[in-house]
């Protein structure tokens, strides 16, 4: 008999971590390049009346919880506690599952490596994108490194590499049993483009023989994990340090989320067109049709200003957007709700500059883009409302600007 998630709850699974019911599985990670072991992957697992918990169901009850936050945080600390008592070094990197809720408890690290990934479920992050970035951000701070996991198998898993700029990404373990060639190419892609942009590493889940070598090496994954090395212990082995660290040439700004599209659009040091609504809104109707067929990948954001109602030709491409994009918002002083199925909205304060703006924002993996517009507090020489307008493809510029709005973005129900 085992447990599913529906039956761990509330004070069960809140005493079953208390009283240490929760054991932490180690699973080698292994450097497919040099052969060596790269540190562990942890999971976790319990028993509860004699039947045994499995790893996803745990997850999921905790997940599930509505103490899901301090009930992360304690299976995290277990699991600091039990690589300590297994004898593993303070340098033995730990691939970690995190819940955004349990970020706000994390300590301090700064005067230690950062040798804790904690990955992030693609899900919790579309949730509350606006929260999870400025947790992320404290994170890193504190002085743990951060990674995203089960990318992969769907392709809208890969919209967020660019927002959160994982270290690393960790493939969903089916990924590696996907026949779809077309499919495969296209997740290479936008995963060559997150790793050369950022040094981040890609690691292979599910790694159980040596025919699954073949695909770990095609999808270009530095590190792999899976049966094939190793059963799950809850006594690993010491880790040596490796003579080569992959994951030292990653890059992040982790910069502070803050401004407006246009505040941050006036960086790019140039002059901004003027024009009138027609053409402002044309603009941002060439930018969504093309973010329409960027797919899933995409992650697309817009505001418009006051508008009660959207402009006819935005309303009917953004249908097309919020059906294929990874994530698709739209935000504007004239409405709270979104006014279209798959499109997720929220409140714009009377006092925000927002809306004196309008923006299309697209943001993915491998080419990001930006529309904004600010609104001119005197009419042109012909009577009709002008706009100042920037167009950019600058990627820095696009993600803070996409930062920014998600920021104002209504938590959704996992």
């Amino acid at each position: 008999m085992t447990h599913d998630a529906n039956a761990i709850g509330g004070p069960d699974l809140e005493e079953l971590v208390r009283s240490g019911g929760v054991r932490s599985l180690f699973s080698p990670v292994v450097d497919v390049i040099t052969g060596m072991d790269a540190g562990y992957r942890v999971r976790h697992c319990a028993d509860t009346d004699g039947a045994p918990i499995s790893t996803h169901d745990l997850r999921r009850a905790v997940r599930d919880s509505h103490m899901v936050g301090d009930i992360d945080s304690s299976i995290r600390e277990q699991t600091l506690r039990d690589a300590e008592a297994a004898g593993l070094d303070s340098h033995t990197r730990l691939f970690v599952n995190a819940e955004p809720e349990s970020l706000v408890t994390l300590e301090d690290r700064t005067d230690r490596d950062a040798r804790i990934i904690l990955q992030l479920d693609p899900l919790s992050i579309a949730a509350q994108p606006g929260s999870v970035l400025r947790s992320v951000r404290s994170a890193r701070q504190l002085g743990w490194s951060m990674g995203i996991s089960g990318v992969g198998l769907d392709l809208a898993t890969t919209a967020y590499l660019p927002l959160v700029n994982p270290a690393v990404v960790a493939l969903h373990p089916d990924v590696l049993k996907i026949e779809d060639k077309e499919h495969l190419a296209k997740l290479n892609m936008l995963l060559r483009a997150h790793v050369e942009r950022t040094g981040a590493v890609v690691v292979a889940e599910g790694v159980d023989s040596e025919d699954d070598l073949i695909m770990v090496n095609a999808l270009g994954a530095r590190f792999a994990t899976g049966e094939l090395y190793a059963e799950p212990t809850e006594k690993p082995n010491p880790v040596t340090i490796p003579p080569e660290d992959a994951l030292s040439g990653h890059y992040t700004r982790n910069k502070q989320i803050q401004g407006t599209p246009y505040s941050i659009a006036l960086g790019l040091q140039t002059d901004p067109l003027v024009v009138d609504y027609d053409f402002m809104i044309e603009h941002m109707v060439q930018l969504l049709q093309r973010a329409s067929s960027a797919g899933s990948s995409a992650l697309v954001v817009g505001v418009f200003g006051e508008e009660e109602k959207l402009p006819d030709k935005v309303e009917q491409v953004y249908r097309s957007v919020g059906r294929t994009a990874g994530l698709a918002a739209v935000l504007s002083g004239g409405f709270e709700e979104s006014p279209m199925p798959s499109v997720r909205s929220g409140p714009v304060d009377h006092s925000d500059a927002l809306r004196d703006e309008y923006a299309v924002i697209v943001v993915g993996p491998d080419w990001s883009s930006m529309v904004s517009a600010h609104r001119r507090n005197e009419l042109g020489s012909d009577g009709r409302r002008e706009f100042d307008l920037f167009i950019t493809t600058e990627r820095y510029t696009s993600v803070d600007a996409a930062r920014s709005v998600l920021s104002r973005i209504r938590l959704q129900k996992r």
